[in-house]
């Protein structure tokens, strides 16, 4: 059994939190009181240091996946799951607040939806958004799941879905797991198809949304959709 060792600092995290309140521990500390213990030569607080990987802050953690944590000095396997579940907690937090059914009026509103579990994917998910006569969104599907570069995406079973849930019309989105929004040309070529499939079936496309790293492409802000609004 491996011995622990108690906090190094002058002040320990939850002294600190007790004292001057949560809000005045540091990132590392706030990550240390969650590590709770750490090892026979190294504290917590050393141990989520590294996790937060100097000063990239939270945004480490919430990109990294069980094989980076495991690599971390003090960081078992029990430890790794841990910080997975917290990542996980903050992804869905984020996707599960209440969200009231007002109508999508620009790209940004579709992209803030689901721009912070997609932001930390290490591949690219293809999402419908289906939406009612008054521009609300119906459901959002996760239609396809691919590698770190490309996720093949049939308009087909796009369409079909969107007939299924009897959508007035479509929001596409998918993210780009590098962080640049920009459309390669496959995207660009996929969107002309689901756009001219949507003009058939009359459930229009009103656009196609890249995300990136908080940052996203509008394929209707740059004019490379002309549906209807």
């Amino acid at each position: 059994m491996e011995k622990t060792v108690l906090w190094t600092t002058t002040v320990d995290p939850q002294t600190k939190a007790a004292q001057y309140g949560i809000g005045s521990l540091t990132d590392a500390e706030l990550l240390a009181l969650v590590i709770r213990n750490g090892t026979q030569s190294r504290n917590a607080l050393e141990i989520a240091s590294d996790v937060l990987a100097g000063g990239d802050g939270f945004y480490a953690l919430m990109e990294a996946d069980k094989a980076d944590l495991l690599s971390i000095d003090g960081i078992g396997e029990a430890r790794a799951y841990l910080l997975l579940a917290v990542q996980q907690i903050a992804i869905r937090a984020y996707g599960g607040r209440k969200q009231f059914k007002v109508p999508l009026q620009s790209a940004k509103d579709a992209a803030d939806i689901v721009m912070q579990e997609l932001r930390y994917e290490h591949r690219e998910y293809v999402i419908l958004m289906m939406l009612d006569v008054r521009m609300r969104l119906m459901e959002r599907v996760t239609m396809f799941i691919g590698t770190a570069e490309n996720a093949v995406c049939s308009t087909r079973e796009l369409f079909s879905m969107a007939l299924k849930k009897k959508a007035s019309s479509v929001i596409l989105v998918h993210n780009h797991p590098s962080g640049d929004p920009s459309p390669s040309d496959e995207d660009i070529e996929a969107t002309k198809k689901a756009e001219e499939a949507g003009m058939l079936l009359d459930i229009p496309l009103l656009d196609h949304i890249i995300v990136g790293d908080f940052r996203f492409y509008s394929f209707r802000e740059n004019g490379l959709i002309s549906g209807p609004h």
